[in-house]
């Protein structure tokens, strides 16, 4: 009962069928997949339908049958500089754009507008007012560090995207129960709308934060406004992993982990060591570059011999193996 089933994000949305059902390589389609038989146990609308008669009858005259996601140039401005090499942005973009970014495990890709595609890299919404999004961003590559080379104030931004998260069901049918929420460095930017979405559905979330590699702790008055219990420590992997233990005698009913992959697995061994059997959350810090599962960047094997595309297939990150 406390697997994720794992299932694409884009399966039955605007944005399905995807690119990927135009190469016969859809995730979850047998049949678009190659297969001669259907056998996807799928009780929603059936996607090869949807491939073969819908799209065509509605975009008969597109080039592709598969709906793209929207492309939006836009001025930014640098709302905060929270650490040396960390960023808050600010930007406006479409109502349309907005509204669909508001789902939990939403991202986007950003570039320059004078940079090829390829410049493009993925980052979590942190906040939507109307159509004003915020994002925190680590300019510490050749991509990112583009974005305020120069003083650049314009963007490429490209989404929506949905799977920023694994196991982003949990935080939407969660309801009136006790959360245990880990955040570490830029983590902080995708933990903040997950507290805020676990807050409103009335649970109670203990939140437990550390500086990491960003070196501030940046989101702790705001979400201690909005209900939640605050805690901090200066080094989540010092202090904050025998804390959290001392929290599982609490027993919640949900742990949620925003961070790098190594707080991840060491929630995973908090667990294990206290005999914790619950549902987690994390978020997803897979290697992206194209989104749409075309490129592989994202591709990861799981216990079961399988390999999945994590830009695009939900599934619980302790099913994931370690690199």
């Amino acid at each position: 009962m406390h697997k994720n089933i794992s299932r694409c994000i884009d399966i039955n949305s605007k944005y399905c069928p995807c690119l990927l059902a135009e190469t016969n390589q859809c995730i979850f389609c047998s049949q678009l997949h190659g297969e001669d038989n259907c056998n996807c146990n799928w009780a929603g609308v059936c996607i090869f339908y949807e491939k073969h008669w819908q799209y065509k009858k509605i975009r008969k005259d597109d080039e592709s049958s598969s709906a793209i996601r929207m492309e939006e140039q836009v001025e930014f401005m640098i709302k905060e500089q929270i650490g040396h090499n960390t960023y808050l942005l600010e930007f406006t973009v479409s109502a349309e754009l907005a509204e669909q970014v508001k789902k939990i495990g939403s991202f986007v890709f950003l570039r320059c507008p004078h940079d090829p595609q390829f410049f493009n890299f993925p980052v979590n919404i942190m906040k939507v007012k109307d159509s004003t999004l915020q994002v925190v961003i680590e300019t510490i590559g050749p991509k990112s560090s583009r974005i305020i080379a120069d003083n650049n104030t314009k963007l490429i931004v490209r989404g929506p995207y949905y799977n920023g998260v694994l196991g982003g069901p949990w935080i939407d049918n969660m309801t009136y129960g006790n959360i245990l929420l880990v955040a570490g460095g830029i983590g902080q930017a995708p933990a903040f709308p997950l507290i805020a979405k676990l807050l409103s559905n009335h649970n109670e979330v203990m939140v437990l934060l550390a500086p990491g590699k960003v070196g501030k702790i940046f989101i702790d008055q705001e979400i201690t406004q909005m209900g939640a219990q605050v805690h901090t420590v200066s080094s989540m992997r010092q202090f904050g992993m025998s804390l959290l233990q001392e929290w599982f005698t609490l027993h919640p009913d949900l742990v949620v982990s925003a961070g790098p992959d190594s707080q991840h697995q060491g929630v995973i061994a908090a667990m294990h060591q206290q005999n914790v059997n619950i549902p987690m959350v994390a978020t997803n810090n897979a290697t992206m570059c194209c989104g749409e599962g075309i490129c592989g960047s994202c591709l990861k094997k799981t216990k079961d011999n399988k390999t999945i595309k994590l830009c695009k297939e939900q599934t619980d990150f302790s099913n994931i193996i370690e690199d």
